[in-house]
């Protein structure tokens, strides 16, 4: 099989040759620390480990303000993004950047920039279309990201006022999310009226937190299952599917993803109470799952413990097909070089189908 056939064998639930093994990301001083260890300075982790490639293209869904540096020190820099939104980076460190200031703060500053998310042909770039090409050529597995509604909504209003919004005034918070829907199925459907084939679209939203869903089942339903449901119609009309990247605990939210029409769901943090041998069992005839190899029993070097993290979670997910293999995050510099060659070496062979 191509890694793509895989791929798409995977999340269809069928079995393919192998589970697909993925990782979508590296903390650059996990890479620094490996090569200090022993990886060669000439190769990736993907090329030392046949990993799928899972790559994503994003369209432009955003208010188009002007991007611009506020201010900068040796540690850290402010800048405005094409949102509005003000971030504080740290230079030296991979943690999350963190939002001090938003362009839209009211309805008021919202009435001003709303028309700033019209259509324009503009924002399906010709890099996006090649990308899609390539993928396709080198038979690999590929998604695009249009704008998922409601992540967007809280990110562009800051996560406490977006939440407040959602709770206080639905009705403004409804109007950003029918006015980004909009945008990224139109954007969406005249990518697919081009020719092009992602394999499906995908949502990196944090809907969910270590305690359980951002806002409730009922808010859910009532706000924003319709417009995932068109996402989903969209994308098995033209044989895609939706994915979604969710951090957090997942679990009250699953039974609703699968009413909306996901196909899968990733990364499944481990340490937020999220474990396929629960889920596969409970919802595997209905979504696909992707991830939850906890980088905390990783990051111990213990070959006992990574051997019943990894094995066990493999045996528990991979039968009927339905399971990409991968972290339940991203690969941190607490993993040793040593230990990620032995969760590989784990995971190529218990991974393979009869």
């Amino acid at each position: 099989m191509t890694s793509r056939q895989r791929m798409r064998s995977a999340i269809s639930r069928h079995e393919p040759d192998r589970v697909p093994r993925c990782e979508q990301s590296y903390w650059p001083e996990t890479i620094a620390r490996w090569r200090r260890e022993g990886m060669p300075a000439d190769s990736s982790p993907a090329e030392l480990f046949d990993l799928d490639a899972f790559p994503s293209f994003g369209l432009d869904n955003t208010l188009r303000l002007p991007v611009e540096t506020l201010e900068e020190t040796d540690e850290w820099l402010l800048d405005r993004n094409a949102d509005g939104v003000v971030h504080k980076r740290w230079k030296h460190s991979y943690h999350a950047p963190a939002a001090v200031d938003f362009a839209i703060k009211s309805r008021d500053d919202w009435e001003r920039h709303r028309e700033r998310l019209a259509y324009d042909p503009s924002r399906i770039s010709d890099g996006v279309r090649q990308a899609i090409s390539a993928s396709a050529a080198a038979g690999e597995f590929c998604t695009i990201s249009p704008g998922e509604p409601v992540w967007w909504a809280l990110t562009v209003l800051g996560m406490e006022h977006g939440l407040l919004a959602l709770a206080m005034d639905p009705e403004f918070f409804a109007d950003l999310l029918e006015a980004q829907a909009t945008l990224a199925l139109r954007m969406t459907r005249e990518l697919l009226g081009e020719g092009y084939r992602p394999d499906g679209i995908l949502f990196s939203s944090d809907l969910c937190y270590r305690g359980g869903m951002l806002f409730s089942p009922a808010s859910y339903r009532a706000l924003m299952m319709d417009y995932h449901r068109e996402y989903a119609r969209l994308c098995h009309e033209h044989d895609m599917f939706l994915i979604l990247h969710c951090d957090g605990d997942v679990r009250q939210f699953i039974p609703l993803l699968v009413e909306a029409g996901f196909d899968c769901i990733e990364p499944l943090e481990a340490r937020a109470g999220n474990d396929v041998r629960d889920l596969k069992p409970r919802y595997g005839d209905r979504i696909s799952f992707f991830g939850n190899i906890n980088m905390d029993v990783v990051a111990t070097g213990d070959r006992d413990l990574i051997g019943h993290e990894v094995v066990s979670k493999i045996e528990a997910a991979k039968p009927g097909g339905g399971y990409i293999h991968q972290s339940d995050h991203s690969v941190p510099p607490t993993v040793s070089w040593d230990a990620y060659r032995w969760w590989m070496e784990l995971a190529r062979e218990h991974g393979e189908y009869a």
